[in-house]
């Protein structure tokens, strides 16, 4: 009895110490870990209720995850027979997001089911990862914390966000990778160190082994840090020759990715003369004629194809297409049961790109006097190449398929999208400030009412494709 109240005691203690911490934050702080709650309990919902499989791309990440689990204890393997969705996985550039998983369910005690589930929480936890570090890179380079709690109440009612948030995946991965690249090149900006060099190069080194699409923009981070190193190379050099715990770890970390990036991208030019290996090229046509790529692969040959528009066209269809499946959901099949309306996605859109193209104009005019204000574009800059990579390499695959949408979803370019939110919101923030507070209050309401009501965990949940029976 007394055991039990001690740990009454215990508990009510440290409830009273969250509760004053909390209390003694300022309002605005307040709110943003309120509504980092509310998007943790309403990507939970979703995680606990989707059935598996639906959600974009996860049944492919269960299986390999499983694979590794069940046949590989190393991250490199060469034995693999290839399957409708595994296709060849030995060459594979973006597996170790598949690994770590598969280290997680080695370990854990449960059935197969739970520990899915399981793996679902840990993307939850990269999502509320990225989200606090865009907080506190944008904080540190100006960006109110109104802006920020504004971002994060709109980023919560979008579904994919949501959706991405709660199910197997390595994209919610990649937010967090570029978010964290950000984060070091403002570091390095200010003070170059030794440290925060090694945990870019790392960044780079694994970033593209977690998921392709981080390639170019980790070699953008690549050459501003080493420009940068460039520039301080005697202080760096110094830091070298003394160095710290913390650097060492850092180095032995970097080196560690440097040698899976040789041995899979390195490998994979060397052998095949490009990245990215056709499951064919390893295992042949007959072994691969059932891999989901192949059976693609025959219809688009069978297919008529369609006459191929300019890019101009082809940009505005995509930019249509991409806001579409971040209100909307897109599960498998390319079904949209449950719609938001026709009227949301302009709104939304003249909104984003109004804040956005007020703030280039806003940043323009000072950016020779405001140190601040060279971070800002420099972070924009970094958001809208992400999303132009995209863009680029959709209308490539286009060409060559001549099939509108093929590889085209607006989740790919969420990892872009979520920054520029942030900096959206800080522009219009700025473009409103001499309206009454009530009205610039009013708007943000409205804004997150409209997608509170036409997209995010409401429209989620309405979709009988996504729930359990």
């Amino acid at each position: 009895m007394k055991s039990l109240d001690t740990h009454r005691t215990n508990l009510a203690q440290m409830t009273r110490s969250v509760l004053s911490w909390f209390s003694d934050l300022p309002r605005a702080r307040r709110v943003w870990y309120g509504l980092l709650v509310v998007f943790v309990i309403q990507a939970s919902v979703v995680a606990l209720v989707t059935k598996f499989g639906v959600p974009p791309d996860e049944t492919n990440h269960i299986h390999f995850i499983d694979y590794y689990t069940n046949n590989s204890l190393s991250p490199i393997f060469s034995d693999q027979q290839p399957t409708h969705n595994l296709g060849d996985k030995t060459r594979e550039v973006d597996y170790v997001y598949h690994y770590a998983m598969s280290l997680v369910r080695r370990v854990l005690p449960f059935s197969t089911t739970a520990e899915h589930y399981i793996i679902r929480l840990f993307s939850i936890g990269f999502a509320v990862l990225t989200l606090v570090v865009l907080r506190r890179v944008f904080r540190k380079i100006g960006v109110s914390e109104w802006a920020c709690v504004a971002a994060l109440a709109v980023a919560s009612c979008l579904s994919m966000v949501v959706l991405m948030s709660a199910v197997i995946n390595n994209d919610v991965l990649v937010w967090l990778g570029v978010a964290l690249g950000m984060t070091l090149v403002v570091r390095l900006y200010e003070k170059p160190r030794l440290l925060d060099l090694l945990w870019l190069a790392s960044l780079v080194s694994y970033g593209g082994l977690v998921k392709r699409t981080l390639l170019p923009i980790g070699l953008v981070f690549a050459a501003v840090g080493l420009v940068l190193a460039l520039r301080q190379w005697r202080k760096l050099l110094g830091e070298l020759r003394k160095p710290t715990l913390a650097v060492v770890a850092a180095g032995l970390i970097m080196l560690g990715g440097v040698g899976l990036s040789a041995e899979r991208v390195g490998g994979n030019v060397l052998q095949y003369g490009h990245i990215s290996v056709t499951c064919d090229e390893v295992h042949g046509e007959a072994a691969c004629y059932d891999f989901w790529w192949n059976i693609r692969e025959r219809w688009l040959a069978q297919r008529e194809p369609e006459p191929v528009v300019p890019p101009l066209e082809f940009a505005g269809r995509w930019v249509h297409e991409s806001v579409i499946n971040i209100l909307d959901i897109q599960t498998q099949g390319w079904r949209h049961e449950v719609k938001p309306a026709a009227w949301v996605e302009p709104i939304v859109l003249s909104l984003f790109v109004a804040a956005l193209g007020y703030g280039v104009i806003y940043e323009t005019t000072r950016v020779r006097s405001d140190e601040l204000s060279r971070y800002r574009l420099l972070l924009l800059g970094f958001g809208v190449l992400y999303v132009a990579f995209h863009l680029a390499v959709n209308y490539n695959e286009y060409q060559r398929s001549q099939v509108f949408g093929l590889a085209l979803n607006g989740r790919y370019i969420l990892a872009g999208l979520l920054p520029l939110l942030f900096l959206a919101a800080w522009y219009a923030s700025l473009l409103l400030r001499r309206t009454p507070l009530g009205v610039r209050v009013g708007l943000v309401l409205g804004i997150v009412g409209m997608l509170a009501w036409q997209s995010g965990v409401y429209l989620l949940l309405q979709n009988p494709q996504l729930m359990h029976g």
